[in-house]
């Protein structure tokens, strides 16, 4: 049964999680954020006006707080 289980979990997409920065809120329930690598994206959700959100799956979830961001290579 846990071999059924974990290849179905296999093919089934996992949730996307991420944060961006709010550029506009849109009048029609949605709002345009910038993500880290300055792409642009529209999602679902217009009660946060400004700063970082957490997004899941297309949908804002929650304020983000605003901390600094660092890329390291290794």
């Amino acid at each position: 049964m846990s071999n059924s289980l974990n290849r179905l979990g296999n093919i089934l997409a996992k949730p996307t999680r991420y944060i961006a920065t709010i550029e506009t809120v849109n009048n029609n329930g949605t709002t345009t954020v910038i993500h880290s690598d300055t792409s642009k994206s529209v999602v679902l959700g217009d009660s946060i006006a400004s700063g970082k959100v957490y997004i899941n799956d297309g949908v804002i979830i929650s304020q983000a707080a605003d901390l600094p961001y660092s890329e390291i290579s290794i």
